[in-house]
């Protein structure tokens, strides 16, 4: 297995690498929890309900954990936090909720293994090939 790439030029003019071309990768479609669901229950001695319904509770522990400020470790998938993006203030006596805070995103940080040379690389990435987009 392998992931696909294509070629993309930057045409932002503003851009130091402006004119230069940039692998990107290619998707090769969508996978749902569904799709996901049944393929566990292939490989397993799970059915398909037994998958989604803990895939759901999952789901729903993560989302109520996460309002709370905690941080989900999941081991060999990563780490889950949420984030505020805000605008800045010049005194924190001038800063409001509903003003400055501009989101709250769900950060996810991959798992990985510092390797002997000192290089990150990521469990899910580990050992994928490249491949041109035919």
């Amino acid at each position: 297995m392998a992931i696909k790439i294509k070629l993309i030029k930057n045409n932002i003019k503003r851009s130091s690498s402006y004119g230069k071309y940039f692998a990107k990768t290619v998707s090769q479609g969508d996978v749902s929890l569904l799709d996901l669901a049944e393929e566990a229950a292939r490989n397993s001695t799970l059915r398909k309900s037994d998958v989604l319904a803990v895939v759901t509770e999952l789901e729903e522990m993560m989302r109520h954990r996460l309002a709370d400020g905690h941080t989900i470790v999941l081991d060999g998938i990563g780490r889950f936090s949420l984030r505020v993006e805000s605008d800045g203030v010049d005194h924190p006596k001038h800063f409001r909720f509903k003003k400055h805070i501009r989101r709250i995103i769900c950060r996810f940080l991959p798992s990985s293994h510092r390797n002997s040379d000192g290089t990150l690389t990521y469990n899910f990435s580990e050992n994928v090939k490249v491949e041109w987009q035919k």
